[in-house]
């Protein structure tokens, strides 16, 4: 499932904990109701890049996610790209940042 309410966004970045990867920061929390299931959401904002360059990372970054990540039930999970995810060519380029943020969801 995808985050999509800007106040759910809020409340993940107010009561979240980050992890600062090099490429993505990672902020997770958990919901209340833990048997409802994990959600995603990805912010990529503008200083990235242009439109072309902010949809490959969030192609990339959902392409990993769906076959390598999932986001356990019960938690909320926000991935937001640095300037330096521009200049990576594939989803497993954000391996090492997206396995440490999933560490911080078990």
């Amino acid at each position: 499932m995808r985050l999509r309410q800007r106040a759910d966004y809020i409340a993940v970045q107010g009561d979240g904990t980050k992890v600062h990867g090099r490429h993505v920061l990672g902020i997770a929390r958990q919901r209340t109701d833990s048997q409802l299931a994990g959600r995603l959401g990805i912010t990529v904002t503008k200083k990235v890049g242009n439109a072309v360059v902010r949809n490959r990372i969030r192609r990339m970054l959902r392409e990993w996610m769906r076959t390598h990540g999932w986001v356990p039930r019960g938690w909320d999970l926000v991935l937001v790209a640095k300037d330096t995810a521009a200049r990576q060519g594939h989803p497993d380029d954000f391996a090492p940042d997206l396995t440490r943020i999933l560490r911080l969801c078990s």
